[in-house]
């Protein structure tokens, strides 16, 4: 197959998590996406959890299987048996657990692997890896510096960023979102999309509000996730000692996070690390204005004072975003259309499908970048 000339692929897709994350959500999304352009995709993921029930929903072939601890080594095993039966032309893992599989069993069986990289990591299975017609695909520039520093050869790493198809969603007036959650109408609403954690920010948003509130008393927080284990009594015990509790509002785990972006005034990520967040692609999509902590990949999204606010990690720095942002609405909804413009250009699922499909071909033809 010549570099650029689409071709009908068998793809087995891996994927070592089920929890409700960017990396689950974007592996069902591009299974979808690939069965929609004319390849043969079946997935591979643990047992249990949504995503099966959600693969099997859309007529999916997936195969759930125990991963970690004692099964281990089980897994392997069967993965080397059903790769050899089915022939793939390519394996993609997303995320560690998963990318250990898909090498060895595409390394005996001589199928190429592309892994995708979500986050910064350091393991030495992707060293390892790069060898051979195998791909790394970095969701975002900064992730591939991480990997190009752990002494990963250029030639081996594509940059595909994550997509979105919010921005094709019809708008969702904001008083139904405000009147379930019994948020008073004259609220300014606050977002922060993801799982309730540490890394996400949440603590830092509860610290920020009673100085956002000493100066705009209509601010209200929006925190949209589940919350990680172990921590939903710390959080909901911060916002009671800060007396904030009527002005934050944990909704749990949704299925209509667009309508939910749209009660919002604008969205912020104050996270301690990111690589190329859905959460901020999401927002954006929905014309909202960001106030994103200056770290890894967000800058690649928020362009600061064009599609949002970059400000440093701490209570005082998100405040004044914040503030800033309650302020200058005329800039709020300047900087919400330009980030819907910048999804357009660069972030859609359409660009990412059409730029994974490129990587695969480079992976069974064995060519570089």
């Amino acid at each position: 197959m010549r570099e650029g000339q689409r071709a009908n692929l068998r793809i087995l897709q891996v994927i070592s998590s089920s929890a409700t994350s960017g990396a689950e959500k974007h592996a069902l999304t591009l299974a979808l996406l690939l069965r929609k352009r004319g390849h043969a995709v079946e997935v591979v993921c643990p047992k249990g959890g949504w995503m099966v029930t959600d693969l099997q929903r859309h007529g999916i072939p997936v195969h759930p299987i125990e991963m970690k601890g004692r099964s281990t080594l089980a897994a392997h095993r069967w993965m080397l048996r059903f790769v050899h039966r089915r022939k793939f032309d390519v394996i993609h893992a997303h995320l560690t657990r998963a990318t250990y599989l898909g090498f060895v069993s595409g390394l005996f069986r001589r199928v190429p692997l592309v892994a995708s990289v979500h986050v910064a990591t350091h393991d030495a299975i992707y060293k390892a890896a790069a060898r051979r017609s195998n791909r790394l695909v970095a969701v975002s520039n900064y992730v591939r510096g991480v990997l190009h520093g752990r002494g990963i050869p250029e030639r081996f790493i594509d940059v595909v960023y994550n997509g979105t198809d919010f921005a094709g969603f019809s708008a969702e007036p904001r008083e139904g979102v405000q009147t379930e959650f019994g948020i008073p109408s004259e609220r300014k609403v606050v977002g922060l999309v993801g799982r309730v954690c540490r890394e996400k920010g949440h603590m830092l948003a509860v610290q920020a509000l009673p100085r956002v509130l000493s100066a705009h008393p209509e601010a209200h927080l929006m925190f949209v996730g589940r919350f990680e284990a172990g921590y939903e009594g710390e959080i909901r015990q911060a916002v009671l000692d800060l007396r904030v509790d009527h002005r934050v509002t944990f909704t749990g785990n949704r299925d209509d996070v667009s309508r939910l972006i749209d009660a919002m005034d604008f969205s912020i990520l104050p996270s301690s690390m990111e690589a190329c967040p859905l959460a901020a692609l999401e927002a954006m999509a929905r014309s909202k204005a960001l106030v994103a902590s200056r770290v890894g990949g967000l800058s690649e999204l928020v362009v600061h004072r064009q599609t949002g606010l970059l400000v440093d990690q701490n209570p005082t720095e998100l405040a004044d975003g914040m503030m800033f942002l309650l302020d200058h609405e005329e800039e709020r909804t300047r900087m919400g259309e330009n980030a819907r413009r910048l999804i357009e250009e660069k972030f859609t699922l359409e660009q990412m499908v059409e730029r994974l499909e490129a990587v695969y071909g480079r992976a069974r033809d064995g060519l570089s970048r």
